[in-house]
């Protein structure tokens, strides 16, 4: 499904089932960093962005967005932070090697930032440009040698605590967020329990995690061996392992905690009892290539992206299972001014704040190597598309590791309401770049414009990339929305 500019262990979005997965997980994993590792000309990092202001933004909004970037396997990525009122910079500082995913503390007040490429992660203050504190986590050992951590999902409802997924060694880290220290080491699967750390798990695999609301459980899809596994966050202790399909993908909490939804690869959406963490069904279904499941906690609703059939399937999760809506799966057409003509590929879906709109961000990547990307607009009320943003055209490099990333492009909706509209970020990793769309009519002032039009675009910090004259930027690969 679609996470970074590193091949380590994520297909492109292309690809739609588990077959992919492993082949690149496999033995040609390490063989495929190395080969990045060696494309850098050097350790050069030039934090500059470079916004491309449209028409000046609105200055209602002050919330602020931050977008994860990679810089090849040899460099270090970065967290830019944009400033919603201004859509401009506000911050950019260094992550580790490799960076796939990033979450904030639910308090907004620190960002963390898991990184593949050298069993990390970075934590940094969001008021503030200071060098990021990495944390290390722990190597662990067998009889086979040492499995590297691969730390691929950052996430957290608790601002005490934050909760790595590490790939590679089959484990959860548990990281004290007031002295950014590792402070427990949990296996997801107990078999593998020892004292003092657990004995690596290469087979797991676990790439998502979702902790219930309040904070008593943590549930971690592990792709491995199709099963979820539900911890308890009290005594980082296994509560329960839970078989699912034989691809777990995604997990994501319902708003009251009682129900966890996990996509597979199969497009099988499970429904888990958070009481009992049995299996309630598994009959809801978005088709075979299923990549991404958003949960919209307004309407109560599942929004499932698909590259494979072109298509957002919409449930209603009021029920289990859950039901497809009227209109559901919505297929997502090519905007008319797109100069691709390859398939569109939808791999992420953000629902703005208030409910009233979804908003999908698609790719198209031409035989010729032309990269064009979009953002969709859903009405809630119709489940119909009212409008199809084209966004970027850029040219597939294969040193940027865009076509391993998981999410080649991700959409992030800003914080708003009465007195600040929502707007709707878009990376872009194959143009380095973040696009910015304002969700709301101006009809006085400068620059009067229609809804859901493209503000302005924020360019990556320069890459360490050779170009002429200037380095290009780096990848964003993920983005997070700040309260």
């Amino acid at each position: 499904p679609g996470m970074t500019g590193s091949p380590l262990i994520f297909p492109c979005t292309r690809e739609s089932s588990a077959g992919p997965w492993r082949a690149r997980a496999g033995a040609t994993a390490g063989l495929l960093l190395l080969s990045l590792w060696t494309l850098g000309c050097g350790d050069v990092f030039r934090p500059i962005a470079q916004p491309i202001p449209l028409p000046s933004p609105n200055p209602a909004a002050v919330h602020f967005v931050a977008a994860v970037s990679a810089n090849g396997g040899s460099d270090n990525g970065t967290v830019s932070r944009i400033d919603v009122s201004g859509d401009s910079l506000l911050s950019t500082v260094p992550t580790g090697l490799a960076p796939v995913h990033g979450a904030l503390t639910p308090n907004g007040a620190k960002i963390y930032v898991a990184n593949a490429g050298e069993d990390t992660v970075s934590a940094n203050l969001v008021a503030g440009t200071t060098p990021p504190t990495t944390i290390s986590l722990p190597q662990l050992c067998d009889s086979a040698g040492c499995a590297p951590s691969q730390p691929v999902f950052v996430g957290s409802t608790d601002n005490a605590r934050m909760y790595s997924a590490n790939f590679g060694n089959g484990t959860i880290s548990v990281i004290n967020t007031s002295s950014d220290v590792v402070v427990g080491t949990v296996a997801v699967d107990p078999t593998f329990a020892a004292t003092p750390e657990p004995r690596p798990n290469r087979l797991a695999q676990p790439v998502a995690l979702a902790e219930t609301p309040d904070g008593t459980k943590l549930y971690s899809a592990n792709r491995g061996t199709g099963t979820v596994t539900s911890i308890s966050t009290v005594d980082n202790t296994v509560v329960k392992v839970i078989s699912v399909g034989s691809s777990p993908l995604w997990v994501a909490a319902r708003a009251d905690g009682a129900r966890m939804y996990v996509l597979d690869a199969s497009g099988a959406i499970y429904v888990i009892d958070t009481s009992s963490d049995t299996v309630l069904s598994s009959s809801a279904s978005a088709a075979t290539g299923a990549n991404f499941i958003f949960y919209d906690k307004v309407l109560n609703r599942l929004y499932v992206t698909n590259p494979l059939t072109s298509k957002v399937n919409i449930f209603s999760a009021a029920t289990d299972p859950p039901q497809p809506l009227t209109g559901s799966p919505v297929v997502i057409a090519v905007a008319p001014s797109s100069s691709c003509s390859s398939p569109l590929l939808p791999t992420s879906v953000n629902v703005l704040g208030d409910g009233t709109r979804a908003y999908v961000a698609s790719y198209q990547r031409d035989p010729s190597g032309t990269v064009c990307t979009q953002a969709s607009v859903l009405n809630s009320g119709t489940n119909q598309v009212t409008k199809a943003v084209a966004l970027s055209q850029s040219s597939e490099l294969a040193q940027t590791g865009c076509a391993q990333a998981r999410f080649r492009v991700f959409v992030a909706s800003s914080g708003g309401g009465t007195n600040a509209n929502f707007k709707v970020y878009v990376s872009q990793c194959d143009s380095g770049s973040v696009a910015i769309i304002d969700t709301f009519a101006e009809n006085t002032g400068a620059d009067p414009h229609a809804a859901d039009v493209v503000m302005g675009t924020v360019n990556a910090p320069l890459s360490s990339f050779p170009g002429n004259p200037l380095p290009p930027p780096q990848n964003p690969v993920f983005l997070l929305a700040g309260p």
